[in-house]
């Protein structure tokens, strides 16, 4: 038998990888697009369908975990810079190490998030329905804990695009639609199923109007930066920053006013006695006062809520489900934000009943699984973004939430502090 000279064999083996490189490099780049095109800078939603659908299409795990690995690469772009900013901003990390830590989370969390989508993927040769099975699966485990404590960027998200106002059946539909993308090629049943999903969609947009905000409330966005908490100095003028900056809001005819997350800090004894007659005041015009702020829980080792609270004539809180992982929640270490119940019910302010999203959240689904079931009256998100406002994180965010609101066709209010 005739065989390859040593040389040309090493010649062969060197050249094959290539093609094999180059396609796995061609599908970093498609997920990339996709990302941008998505979201920031982009705005179609819609077009995520076109992930699982390209996804189902090519051979070996490998390219399938490169096309996500691209998309969450992509779209998670800042984790460097807004860790760096961050942990150097309070002094725990020098800025070449928060920049270093970035990338570690940067790449880990493209990592995590992939990999579903790597280990789900069907062989070519395999029916419509497994890899419509597979599709929809992978969208979960994705967007559902433990993995969707990261699970920004969601392929559910489409939903909101599709069936806006439709609530859970909406997230429903959008799932399947993802399922239909990734096997709308290679049945006819599901190019069936994806016509019937195309009537629903036109059906929804149609009927879909914009949901419109209570009368007299208002959100408030500030330029106030990160918060000095190191003395009670600094603590007092920004007490008196934000109180001045929410009674200009009260005299202009607000009845219910909205200020960011963090907004006032940890809510210390002097806090609450510099607030007092303010509140006092607040509750005898009949106005009620949003604000975020974090409150201790357990001293040793400390622990403290990130939350929303409402003071005035009307009161309430909701505690953030899902503080930032490494930034705020910290289990196990010394200091730690905990996170609050899924359970909480609506806040009722002004006899309507508010969701809340606090920060983080804006970027996750699960904790809002009740408004896609009991529709409040009015969405309030806030967030203090002094580390990322200039970045497309803080887009993304606020395309996450909006999302949200428009699947489950409620208004939203949001205050930001930059």
């Amino acid at each position: 038998m005739f065989s390859l000279p040593p040389r040309l064999r090493l010649a062969r083996a060197t050249v094959q990888p290539v093609p094999h490189a180059l396609a796995c490099l061609a599908s970093i780049s498609t997920g990339a697009l996709m990302a941008l095109a998505a979201w920031y800078p982009g705005h179609w939603q819609v077009l995520l369908l076109l992930l699982p659908a390209v996804w189902s299409r090519v051979r070996g795990r490998a390219s399938a975990f490169a096309i996500w690995i691209g998309y969450y690469l992509a779209g998670a772009r800042d984790i460097p810079l807004v860790t760096m900013r961050f942990f150097s901003g309070y002094g725990e990390l020098t800025r070449p190490e928060g920049l270093a830590l970035g990338v570690a989370f940067w790449i880990g969390q493209a990592c995590v998030l992939a990999t579903p989508w790597a280990l789900l993927k069907p062989d070519s040769d395999s029916s419509a329905t497994r890899h419509a099975l597979c599709a929809a699966v992978a969208t979960m485990l994705v967007t559902v804990p433990p993995l969707g404590i990261i699970g920004w960027l969601s392929p559910a998200y489409v939903a909101s695009a599709l069936f806006p106002g439709w609530k859970a059946p909406g997230l429903v539909f959008g799932i399947t639609a993802t399922a239909c993308a990734a096997s709308v090629s290679r049945a006819r049943f599901a190019r069936q199923v994806a016509t019937l999903l195309v009537i629903l969609s036109v059906v929804a947009r149609s009927v879909a109007s914009a949901p419109v905000v209570p009368s007299r409330w208002t959100a408030l966005d500030t330029r106030l930066g990160r918060f000095d908490q190191s003395s009670y100095a600094s603590l007092y003028a920004r007490t008196q920053q934000v109180q001045a900056i929410a009674q200009r809001a009260f005299s202009k005819g607000a009845t219910v006013v909205v200020l960011p997350e963090e907004i006032v800090g940890l809510w210390r004894p002097a806090t609450e006695y510099w607030w007092r007659d303010d509140i006092q005041a607040f509750a005898a015009a009949k106005r009620t006062l949003i604000v975020g702020m974090d409150l201790t829980v357990s001293v040793t080792p400390f622990r403290y809520t990130d939350s929303a609270v409402v003071v005035g004539v009307n009161h309430g809180r909701l505690d953030s489900r899902q503080p930032v992982p490494a930034a705020l929640w910290r289990p196990g270490a010394a200091v730690s934000a905990i996170r609050g119940s899924l359970t909480q019910p609506y806040v009722m302010v002004a006899g309507k009943s508010v969701a809340f999203s606090i920060c983080y959240e804006d970027l996750l689904w699960w904790p809002h699984w009740r408004i896609l079931l009991q529709s409040p009256d009015v969405i309030v998100s806030l967030s203090n973004s002094w580390f990322d406002s200039d970045l497309a994180l803080a887009h993304i965010q606020r395309q996450g939430i909006a999302a949200i609101a428009r699947l489950s066709g409620v208004p939203l209010l949001r205050a930001v502090n930059r």
